[in-house]
């Protein structure tokens, strides 16, 4: 079958029906699809998931599935072996086309299907992710922290005499970008690749059901990246040389060829796409609630709980989806085997049930550390403890610098269902502060 056929096909057998379902559910107004395909902006997606929540503590979907935004319920579906993680063939209910779906995949790094460490169950998810985790062992995250605070100075010190610009792409983006490259062993001057591969690949990671073009775009430029990485590693492998977290991960023979190009792409997507997003939604928070910038600016020691509360204030992570293997009870309902189950994580991290006035910003929040943002269970991020140094390093360093930062323009997000955060963050940059680099 011709690859471009073949990808179209899985895509609409895997994608295009359920996008199409969904659509027409949200021009009915249905709460639950329109939170999937329609809750473009942040005040939509946490408006729809209270009356989600309204509902009950678990309620009905759409064709056989649930929701739930209940933090209890979420952090325990995460945890629970009875659920599995979904793929592009549980999106039907059709036997024929879950088969079609298999023997139409396209084979390419897709970071939301196997052997992505995202969607592989036990006993495999154990393997891969055992062998992967060397990559954020604390002694691997704590080497990185020099390097981290040197780039953050260095991309501040960029910023030096501008008086405004657009702080995903001068900053926040550079930062995690350039730590990936360091654990990757890419070279400084092939980092504009990272970016090329990672921007329309992200399309997957980003929402339930991509669009074709989406998916078509995204299809290009992971199978470019799989070319790349491939000629990387095999360098890697020639010179032996190299300190880097990849090449540790390279004298492994337990990991097939395949599964280390996985690995690199996932922590290309994972590493540097999220964090780059939890950054442009800390700043934006921060921004509206000045009074927090203040304490923070008299208690400089209350940082590492303010870049908490960003997380669970603003959740890059809005949803996630399990699928029951066996008929599961639930607060009174029955998840049946096979059937999906929606936990809104942005929802629960706002579920007044944990948070007191969940909706309000608080830098000192007490159990802020409470939140699901980085998930829970055998899928917790494995790079929370990087994305939490990037940010508590970035962040203060950032206000640090200049005290006087603001919005100089509205903020555009990325649109994203799954994934939240902004493409351009417009800000005045305001007067550097004195020996403050």
């Amino acid at each position: 079958m011709d690859l471009q056929i073949k990808a179209r096909t899985h895509w609409l057998l895997g994608y295009g029906l359920a996008r199409g379902v969904l659509k027409r559910l949200a021009r009915r107004g249905d709460p639950f699809a329109r939170l999937l395909v329609d809750s473009s902006r942040p005040e939509d997606a946490y408006r729809l998931a209270e009356q989600i929540r309204g509902r009950g503590r678990i309620s009905a979907g759409f064709s056989n599935t649930w929701v739930t935004a209940d933090a209890q319920i979420v952090r325990d579906v995460l945890r629970d072996d009875r659920f599995r993680t979904i793929k592009p063939a549980d999106r039907s209910p059709f036997r024929i086309i879950r088969w079609l779906v298999a023997r139409t995949d396209p084979d390419m790094m897709n970071p939301v299907e196997p052997p992505s460490l995202l969607v592989v169950d036990p006993p495999e998810h154990a393997r891969l992710r055992r062998l992967v985790s060397r990559a954020f062992t604390p002694r691997a995250i704590d080497g990185l922290h020099q390097r981290i605070v040197d780039i953050t100075n260095t991309a501040l010190d960029d910023l030096d005499g501008q008086t405004q610009c657009d702080l995903i792409t001068a900053y926040a983006a550079r930062i995690p970008i350039e730590v990936i490259a360091e654990m990757l062993a890419v070279p400084r001057e092939e980092i504009p690749l990272l970016h090329a591969f990672a921007d329309p690949a992200a399309k997957l990671l980003t929402t339930t059901v991509p669009a074709w073009d989406d998916f078509r775009t995204a299809a290009t430029a992971l199978r470019e990246f799989e070319i790349y990485i491939a000629a990387h590693i095999e360098r890697l492998r020639r010179s032996g040389a190299d300190n880097s977290i990849l090449s540790a991960v390279l004298q492994d023979d337990d990991l097939t060829v395949d599964e280390v190009r996985m690995f690199t792409g996932l922590i290309l997507g994972a590493g540097f796409i999220t964090t780059t997003h939890a950054f442009g939604n800390a700043v934006v928070a921060l921004l509206a609630h000045p009074d927090q910038l203040a304490r923070l600016r008299a208690q400089p020691e209350g940082w590492p709980n303010a870049v908490e509360e960003t997380l669970r204030y603003d959740s890059v992570a809005q949803i996630g989806v399990r699928v029951a293997t066996e008929a599961v009870q639930i607060d009174g309902s029955t998840v049946a085997e096979g059937e999906a189950l929606f936990v809104l994580i942005a929802g629960a991290n706002r579920d007044p049930a944990l948070f007191e006035r969940p909706d309000e910003f608080d830098s000192a929040r007490p159990n802020t550390r409470e939140h699901l943002s980085f998930s829970s269970g055998i899928h917790v991020c494995l790079g929370a403890s990087l994305a939490r140094l990037e940010l508590n390093i970035g962040l203060e360093a950032l206000f640090r610098r200049f005290p006087a930062l603001a919005l100089a323009g509205t903020p555009t997000l990325n649109g994203s269902t799954l994934l939240r955060g902004f493409k351009h963050l417009p800000v005045a940059l305001g007067a550097a502060a004195a020996g403050a680099g």
